[in-house]
């Protein structure tokens, strides 16, 4: 188990508002590692919501999940406000990093990463980064909005 948390790039430019929900508590009577998942799938298609995309679309191609990883520092409650905070970090010309702070209180509930690739789901195959994915991304507002 890594003492680190995961390093964050020092601009996080999209910011929303997630709410933990009754669904989302765990046996322990907090935040499940499930929950936290979805939590974070939210939150990214939320940034691509606001850039006019989604995982199937994303300025002519499609999104797919290679990794995942998460890094847990705090627990979280039913009714806990989290302030999500995303980057994006590209890499090659296939893929990208979208890296994740899920925080309260201004102390981090989790940190973590998702490696996702450029796919046509049609032709079922990898394809290149879109050239104006990454400005549309990096050039949004925050959302104010909450789930």
């Amino acid at each position: 188990m890594s003492a680190r948390p995961l390093a964050l790039p020092e601009r996080l430019p999209f910011v929303c508002t997630l709410t933990v929900q009754a669904r989302d508590i765990n046996y322990g009577g907090h935040l499940g590692h499930d929950a936290a998942v979805s939590l974070l799938h939210e939150a990214r298609r939320r940034w691509l919501a606001a850039a006019g995309f989604d995982e199937a679309d994303s300025a002519g191609a499609g999104l797919i999940m290679l990794e995942l990883e998460v890094h847990y520092a705090a627990e979280a409650f039913w009714g806990d406000r989290l302030r999500a905070e995303l980057a994006l970090v590209p890499l090659g010309a296939a893929r990208c990093e979208f890296r994740y702070r899920l925080g309260r209180d201004g102390h981090d509930v989790l940190r973590a990463r998702t490696l996702m690739g450029f796919f046509d789901y049609r032709a079922r195959r990898v394809v290149r980064r879109p050239p104006a994915f990454m400005d549309r991304m990096l050039s949004l507002p925050e959302d104010p909005s909450d789930v």
